[in-house]
């Protein structure tokens, strides 16, 4: 899961502001006293109507999938305001908007509908991604939400937010739990995380290689489905197995097949991994001029990792790359949060190289990069309040 959050406008707000009633909206204290003035959810009579609706939006007729949806969701169906929100969550025929995504999600997820356990689920994604003190708690009572009506995905976010901790008091118990059950729901992605976990083990984890390796093979296998049938993620996550060897064979022909997938159907991780690759595995020259347009291509479309890696090559001079261009990568790294970018560019601040020396700037961005856990950026960190503890002792014998 990303570490990215964004702001969700009045969403946001809202995490601090309305927790007490979100959470009793959740477990049905507002939606109880509402479901009798609503209508019947799953009226047979307009499931062709939307049925047509996702036609046109499989063809790529946005705006009219979306006129046909406004109108059936603005007549109160709750399928029609669910494939709505997902297309102002996606851009799809108009701009994304995320509040405008929760306000129908929200609407939708009050009756009682085939979808409901789908929309409470993305309801606690667009909380998970807001920033805000409580977004993390309202996340997960939607998810929890999510699974009382059948959506099993959500043990994929809880499985998550238990591990880390991430708005409820972090517990392996209940990771474990959810991973397992994520698993035998047949999310390949979230296995391969439970799987990796079970083989180095930690904090209260037992290591279990015959476990481990059990799930890793059913996850490769369920990765490969997907990612034949267009999945980008799972493409880059196998494409992530073959090069590390880990539940397969190390083979990095078929790791590069599976990243060029994933790359060519958009992703621009799976970009990023392919360039990294190549750069890599082949000779120095060999395929540089490839691999630097797919690193290019990943930065263009705001993945942190390659701004920052693209960074580094200009900083260096590799493969006759300016050195110039690599404050302004590093800077565009930074309003990505990337900690890799706030430690190079740290770094060319305390020394004064390519920028006007700034002692000041250097140390919060240190600073900044180690609270995201960055090893680089908690080194230097320790190496400026080294320099600092030292320069005030010789200030204070002078």
């Amino acid at each position: 899961m990303s570490s990215r959050k964004v702001q969700l406008g009045v969403a946001a707000a809202l995490c601090t502001t309305v927790l007490g009633f979100s959470l009793a909206y959740i477990v049905g204290e507002q939606a109880q006293s509402a479901q009798a003035a609503l209508v019947a959810a799953n009226d047979p009579a307009l499931e062709g109507l939307i049925s047509d609706a996702r036609e046109l939006q499989k063809v790529g007729k946005w705006s009219e999938a979306n006129r046909a949806l406004t109108s059936l969701a603005s007549d109160g169906h709750p399928a029609a305001m669910y494939h709505l929100a997902r297309s102002y969550k996606y851009g799809w025929g108009v701009d994304p908007n995320l509040e405008t995504t929760r306000k129908w999600l929200m609407q939708a997820v009050r009756y009682d509908f085939a979808y409901r356990g789908e929309t409470a689920y993305e309801i606690g994604r667009l909380y998970q991604k807001a920033e805000g003190e409580n977004c993390d708690a309202i996340a997960v009572a939607w998810f929890n939400k999510a699974l009382s009506w059948g959506f099993e995905k959500a043990h994929v976010q809880l499985a998550h937010h238990f591990r880390y901790g991430s708005g409820v008091k972090p517990s392996t118990k209940r990771a474990l739990y959810h991973y397992e059950k994520a698993a035998i729901a047949g999310y390949p992605t979230s296995t391969i995380q439970y799987a990796q976990w079970l083989l180095r083990g930690g904090t209260g984890v037992l290591v279990d290689d015959e476990k481990a390796q059990y799930w890793g093979r059913q996850a490769a296998i369920g990765l490969t489905k997907k990612a034949n049938g267009g999945s980008s993620s799972a493409a880059k996550t196998l494409g992530r197995l073959y090069r590390d060897g880990v539940f397969v064979r190390r083979d990095f022909a078929e790791a590069e097949r599976w990243f060029r997938r994933s790359s060519r159907l958009g992703d621009s991780g799976g970009m990023h991994e392919l360039a990294v690759l190549m750069l890599r595995e082949r000779d120095e020259n060999a395929g540089a001029d490839e691999a630097l347009g797919w690193l290019r291509m990943a930065a263009e479309l705001g993945h942190g990792g390659a701004v920052t890696g693209l960074g580094r090559l200009h900083l260096k001079r590799a493969h006759g790359l300016s050195d110039v261009e690599a404050v302004g990568l590093f800077e565009k790294g930074v309003a990505l949060r990337h900690p890799g970018s706030m430690e190079e560019l740290a770094r060319l601040l305390a020394e004064g190289r390519l920028v006007t020396k700034d002692p000041t700037r250097a140390y919060e961005l240190a600073q900044e990069g180690a609270k995201l856990g960055h090893k680089g950026a908690k080194a230097l960190l320790s190496e400026l309040e080294t320099k600092i503890q030292s320069s005030s002792a010789q200030f204070s014998k002078s």
